[in-house]
Order: C-alpha cells, then sequence, then structure tokens
C-alpha cells in the first residue's frame, strides 16, 4: 500500500517532467528510504519523550545505524511490519536503559560486548536474500563493518573511564540489537536454503 502510493507520486512527477522515466526505480526507492528514516527518526523521538529518554533514544539510534549499516541483518517482508518491528524494538531498549540499576550498567554492558562482538565477527555481513552481494560488495562491507564496531567499542570504554557508564551502556544496546538482527537473518537464510535444496 505505502509502496503503490509512493509509485503513484513519483508517476505523478515524471508526467511533470520532474526525472527520467528510466530512473523511475531508484526515484521511488529513495523517497521510500527517506520517508522510513524521517519516520524512525519522528518516532523515536516521540518514544524517547514518552519515556523521558530523548537523548538517549537518538544516542541508542544513533550507534545503531552506525553498525547496523555495513552489517546488514533482519529486514521485516513489508514497510508497515518494519515500522512497528523497530518501534516494539526501540521500546524494548528504552525500557532496559530506564530499569536497569546504575550499579549493574558496566557488568550489562561487559556480557552484551561478550556476546554481540563475536556474532557480528562471525556473521557479518549478512545479505538480504533479495539482494545478494558480490565478493567485493561483502570484502567492502565487512571492512567497513569491522572499522565502525571498533570505533563504538573503544567510545564505550572511554565513556567507562570517563564514567559515563549509561551513555557507554547505550551504545552496547546498539551493538546488540544489531548482533540479534544479523543472526535472526542468518538463521532464516540458512532455514531458507535448507528448504530451497529440499525442494530441488
Amino acid at each position: 500500500m505505502f509502496s503503490k502510493s509512493v509509485e503513484k507520486f513519483v508517476d505523478v512527477l515524471l508526467i511533470n517532467g520532474i526525472g527520467k522515466k528510466e530512473d523511475k526505480e531508484i526515484i521511488v526507492f529513495g523517497l521510500m528510504s527517506g520517508i522510513k528514516l524521517i519516520l524512525n527518526i519522528l518516532t523515536t523521538i516521540l518514544l524517547g519523550l514518552i519515556f523521558g529518554l530523548v537523548i538517549e533514544s537518538l544516542l541508542f539510534l544513533i550507534s545503531f545505524s552506525f553498525i547496523r549499516t555495513y552489517t546488514g541483518g533482519y529486514h521485516a517482508k513489508s514497510a508497515i511490519n518494519c515500522y512497528l518491528f523497530s518501534s516494539v524494538v526501540v521500546v524494548l531498549v528504552l525500557i532496559a536503559i530506564k530499569f536497569t540499576p546504575a550499579q549493574y550498567v558496566f557488568i550489562a554492558s561487559i556480557l552484551i560486548l561478550l556476546i554481540s562482538v563475536p556474532i557480528l565477527l562471525k556473521f557479518a555481513p549478512v545479505e538480504a536474500r533479495t539482494k545478494p552481494l558480490d565478493e567485493i560488495e561483502r570484502k567492502y562491507f565487512r571492512k567497513k563493518g569491522i572499522i565502525n564496531l571498533s570505533i563504538e567499542c573503544i567510545l564505550i570504554f572511554i565513556m567507562f573511564i570517563l564514567r559515563f557508564n549509561k551513555l557507554g551502556y547505550i551504545v552496547s544496546l546498539g551493538i546488540l540489537v544489531s548482533a540479534i538482527l544479523v543472526f535472526m537473518e542468518k538463521f532464516i537464510t540458512d532455514i531458507y536454503n535448507k528448504n530451497n535444496i529440499k525442494d530441488i
């Protein structure tokens, strides 16, 4: 429904001479990606306001996106499901931030990193089933993913040294969610591939 509305809007633009017909798919994809991004940012801010954690919600979104862009991971099939899934994830993260006792923040962050980093290093990048990566893309995304992961881990430890434990915890949650989505997509893809082999 959402994609069809965007396509109709792009058709109107093309009829009025804005853009080229051969670029329609690119324009539709760009518009949909931009709308999703803006909607996710606004929803994250709104949820942050509800929980009284606006800065924390934005820090999580930045830390998560910084990793997610290059590691890939689970994607819902429809735009609505993707939006709802993302919103639920943000709510769960904000609950974790709000209700994790301050004395457990440091140890929780270390445990998160001990679980998440090996998963990302082993499986990322995980390609979407609809858009496989070639070898050059895989190497590029893996390199960038490792660099971004390293940067975030260094920032976490700097935050702990400076006693900004809560901030370090939020960044570690961004890494955790990225790792969970990578693991989910890897698991789903493996099942999908096995079923296809059996069908053959």
